[in-house]
């Protein structure tokens, strides 16, 4: 597949992308393609690049970082667009709300993370566990006391952890 190196003059991400692709940045930007070879581009250093960038005299109106940020809380290039006008306008504001953005994009890590380690049925997928002791112990003598077994409350499926 041929790749050839692009940027984004919206948020400036660069890189390579297939040729056959459309010139639309992920932010909405049309993306320019840069007067070198796949080869070029993956040899040259990142102050290469960004020399050319200057040479090009492309300035981008938001950071990838910020335009990533945006789009991975709101999925909307419009509202990227009204990010950069309120960059214009009032720094400080735009500050602070990318500061809240940041804010909820670190409340969803931590929400996938939590769910991703909450132990789940093998069978159904609920997260709807008992656990419970089961069997009987030899040293104790007491029904109940062996080892542990989890129990889905949704489908009743039963398992050892």
């Amino acid at each position: 597949m041929a790749l050839e190196a692009r940027i984004c003059p919206k948020c400036g991400c660069k890189g390579l992308v297939p040729v056959e692709s459309d010139n639309k940045c992920f932010c909405g930007g049309t993306e320019i393609v840069f007067n070198v070879t796949e080869d070029e581009y993956v040899n040259m250093s990142d102050y290469e690049i960004d020399q050319m960038i200057e040479e090009m005299d492309i300035h981008p109106l938001i950071s990838k970082d910020d335009a990533l940020t945006i789009y991975n809380v709101t999925h909307s290039t419009e509202i990227i667009d009204a990010m950069i006008e309120l960059k214009q306008k009032d720094i400080i504001e735009y500050g602070l709300k990318l500061s809240q953005f940041n804010n909820q994009l670190e409340q969803r890590r931590q929400v996938n993370e939590q769910e991703k380690n909450q132990v789940r049925c093998p069978k159904c997928g609920s997260t709807n566990i008992t656990a419970g002791q089961r069997g009987y112990s030899i040293l104790t003598g007491f029904v109940g006391s062996g080892s542990t077994v989890n129990r889905c409350a949704n489908c009743g499926h039963k398992w050892k952890p």
